[in-house]
């Protein structure tokens, strides 16, 4: 017999997926989350721009995380009077969780080395210090 089929939004066991390979801009969103010292943490635009990758690139690759466990998501809270927000469509907030933070370290430093071993320079640049509002 079979499970019943899930619905949309819900997750389980099953839609883990690991991570098998990792992009040069899975490495750069990586390398912005990790940078993010704010609590709730960021919004995909806020990614992407700090990235200079597009939206198109940048979501996947947060649901990739998502579902990998490295990753969790909400939606900001419009009622909550403490959440900054603007006029427009509610914003999905990413934050890496605390195995996804030590994956990503894992992973961020090992392309860091493997580029530097071969006298490169690691290609992911720093986001402009506006996008964190510093």
């Amino acid at each position: 017999m079979r499970p019943p089929p899930k619905k949309h939004g819900q997750t389980g066991d099953a839609d883990v997926r690991p991570i098998t390979r990792m992009t040069d801009q899975m490495l750069a969103v990586l390398s912005v989350l990790l940078r993010s010292d704010d609590e709730k943490g960021q919004y995909g635009q806020r990614v992407a721009a700090a990235t200079a990758l597009r939206t198109g690139t940048v979501y996947p690759i947060l649901v990739r995380f998502e579902r990998a466990g490295w990753v969790t998501s909400r939606w900001e809270d419009r009622d909550d009077p403490s959440e900054v927000r603007d006029s427009g469509a509610p914003r999905k907030y990413y934050k890496l969780t605390s195995e996804g933070r030590e994956r990503a370290r894992a992973a961020v430093n090992a392309r860091r080395e493997a580029l530097a071993k071969a006298g490169m320079p690691f290609p992911v640049a720093l986001p402009p210090s506006s996008v964190f509002g510093r």
